[in-house]
């Protein structure tokens, strides 16, 4: 099978290297790709692709060892919880850092942890005998938007800031995959997410964050899962078809095929000249990520992101949120000020 034309622009090369496969990059290409993308993945993972080909930065040692002792304390903090007897499962970043060598260079912020609704409660009675407490931060008019996680609850001396999610994503993934699919799904050790849900947490991602800048991260260990592990592609396209993630993932995964990903390891009908799957490879090629605009934002969500009733389920559950907003408390946490800051 021929594959498709590839993504244009001086960065392809970069992208390429950063998921894994050949590329041939100039070594000022390089540096400026490092240098633009810093902002949005941190320097260590950014450079992360071109690390024969860009020296380290001045303040990348400091990085450096702060997300090897984040990883290590992240570590430290599941063992002690499923020492205690919690069924718990890391997602998001965590889950992710598998996908890279070595792994702390994408640990970038808190801990996701992903529990069963019933187990919430006894969760955070550990996380506070633990010295954890909830920090709650500033809200818009719709209160904590999302309705499977909560304000983070974070450790005694900053370091570990634990998220705490009661479904892999919320709504409207949390409407058709529960926490329980999730866990049953999950290799044997109860260590990391399915292949399948992995794929699934990366598109859910992309689509709530409408392709922003700070959602590269899940399009590369979208790229790196596909291209390192087997994916049980049908039971994605159930899921995305459930949740009316039809959009995302042919954005996603047309992006990735246009960009080099070869189509032997994407499902098969993926049409790599869909048009925001053009768009979003051409923005990876030249680093045009800019934040988008409010209106970007509502084009893409129409467009790139979701089905059109899934576009109206959101809405709704958006009004509700105005009229009714949720707290994001976790059931029974001791909270602190919102001066509190992780470091």
């Amino acid at each position: 099978m021929n594959e498709p034309e590839r993504g244009d622009g001086p960065f392809i090369a970069y992208w390429r290297l950063a998921l894994g496969l050949p590329g041939e990059l100039d070594r000022l290409v390089a540096d400026a790709a490092v240098e633009r993308l810093a902002i949005w993945l941190g320097r260590s993972l950014a450079r992360f692709p071109v690390e024969h080909m860009v020296a380290a930065g001045a303040s990348e040692a400091a990085e450096a060892a702060f997300r090897r002792l984040s990883l290590a304390r992240q570590t430290a903090t599941v063992n002690a919880l499923r020492a205690r007897g919690l069924r718990i499962l890391p997602i998001k970043g965590y889950s992710s850092a598998r996908f890279y060598d070595p792994p702390w260079k994408r640990i970038l912020g808190d801990l996701d942890l992903l529990v069963r609704p019933s187990e919430l409660t006894a969760l955070v009675h550990e996380l506070g005998a633990m010295g954890f407490q909830a920090v709650p931060s500033p809200q818009g008019a719709l209160g904590v938007t999302s309705d499977v996680s909560f304000h983070p609850m974070v450790s005694a001396d900053g370091l570990v800031s634990v998220d705490i999610h009661t479904a892999l994503d919320a709504f409207p993934l949390s409407s058709v995959l529960g926490a329980d699919a999730v866990f049953g799904d999950a290799d044997t050790t109860g260590l990391g997410l399915a292949p399948h849900h992995a794929v699934i947490a990366a598109l859910s991602n992309l689509a709530k964050e409408r392709f922003g800048p700070y959602s590269v991260r899940h399009l590369l260990d979208l790229g790196r899962l596909a291209l390192q592990e087997t994916v049980d592609w049908p039971a994605v396209d159930r899921i995305v078809v459930a949740a009316g993630l039809g959009p995302a993932h042919a954005t996603a995964l047309g992006a990735l095929l246009r960009v080099g990903v070869p189509s032997g390891r994407l499902p098969a009908g993926i049409d790599p000249a869909f048009g925001p799957a053009i768009r979003l490879a051409r923005a990876l090629g030249h680093l045009r990520l800019d934040q988008p605009s409010r209106l970007a934002k509502i084009v893409r969500e129409l467009t790139w992101c979701y089905t059109p009733g899934t576009i109206v389920r959101i809405w709704w559950f958006r009004i509700a949120g105005l009229l009714r907003p949720r707290s994001g408390m976790p059931p029974g946490a001791n909270a602190v000020g919102p001066d509190r800051q992780t470091r």
